[in-house]
């Protein structure tokens, strides 16, 4: 199981898009119409094989908005994970009483995304993609249009109410091991992708807080942490 792309909600797409395309140095972005059946509308950036997408509500009354509404503003949104056979993945998604929100079916793509309150943390889709190396949700066009500095996603951290209950469900919904670092369960995922999970007992925890990419620039141009939509994007040379 990989995470191939992360979404941000974002209350001014135009302005967060153009801030986004400034930092990642891409020649262009991916607009995908299919995001209107959710009232949004959306903007993906492809960097090195993983995907930066943001989302924004077109019309009252959408997942999106809601999430905006109780984080009080920009926020993590969503995580997209690509699997390699999607079948044994929907079992577990129906033998844990998982609702899926919505699923496709075509010749190029079989994908459904999951509730967020019985996953915990983010609404999570599950996408085979055929073939495999492709990813319908960033065009036909990504390999050609990726950031000049920024390569792919390395790790993620989810904000949660109870860190290690929802840790245990990630890690048997994706059917990856689980460990603890410090006081933080992990999920270890492929090619040594993690996902961190944070406690924080409060109204509205902000599920998916911070992201590390690889850094493709020079040492001096790496820009140091800064929040984006609500979340923490860290850049890191290291593998």
């Amino acid at each position: 199981m990989k995470l191939r792309q992360i979404a941000v909600a974002a209350e001014n797409l135009t302005a967060s898009r153009n801030v986004f395309m400034s930092l990642v140095d891409a020649p262009s972005d991916f607009t995908d119409p299919g995001v209107g059946e959710f009232g949004l509308a959306n903007s993906v950036v492809a960097l090195g094989h993983s995907f930066f997408e943001i989302v924004s509500p077109t019309q009252p009354d959408t997942a999106a908005g809601r999430m905006l509404t109780r984080q009080n503003g920009d926020c993590g949104y969503m995580l997209l994970f690509q699997a390699s056979d999607i079948k044994p993945v929907s079992e577990r998604v129906e033998s844990m009483r998982i609702r899926k929100i919505w699923e496709a079916e075509r010749p190029e793509v079989s994908a459904f995304h999951l509730h967020p309150k019985d996953v915990g943390g983010a609404i999570v889709s599950i996408d085979e993609m055929r073939p495999p190396e492709s990813w319908l949700w960033a065009g036909p066009d990504w390999q050609s249009n990726r950031s000049r500095l920024v390569g792919d996603l390395q790790s993620v951290s989810i904000e949660v109410e109870d860190a290690d209950v929802t840790a245990g469900r990630w890690a048997s919904l994706l059917d990856v091991p689980c460990r603890t670092d410090g006081d933080s369960p992990v999920l270890d995922l492929e090619d040594g992708q993690t996902i961190r999970f944070l406690s924080q007992s409060c109204v509205s925890p902000r599920g998916l807080c911070a992201a590390k990419w690889r850094w493709l620039g020079s040492v001096n141009t790496m820009p140091a942490p800064q929040i984006f939509c609500g979340v923490e994007l860290v850049f890191t040379r290291d593998n």
